[in-house]
């Protein structure tokens, strides 16, 4: 599935693998700009009350924390609908 996001007053996109069973979503970053940058995947998870989490990739980084922060509130937008 294609995932679009605004981060840094631009329109990006990203696919996302949703697991099967318990495992991680996993979040592939396809915009250029962005895979230059930062880790290409990126894993969130769906927690009890269907939250959508992330582990912080780098947390030094906090471009790399708000990019994690948009896509999380995109997956949750997602999770809440279904």
């Amino acid at each position: 599935m294609l995932l679009y996001f605004e981060y840094e007053e631009k329109r990006r996109k990203a696919d996302v693998l949703w697991p099967k069973n318990d495992g991680n979503i996993v979040v592939h970053l396809s915009d250029k700009d962005l895979a230059k940058e930062f880790p290409t995947d990126l894993y969130f998870e769906i927690e009890q009350g269907n939250k959508v989490v992330y582990t912080a990739e780098d947390a030094s980084n906090m471009r790399l924390l708000e990019l994690q922060n948009i896509i999380s509130r995109k997956l949750q937008e997602l999770v809440r609908r279904h």
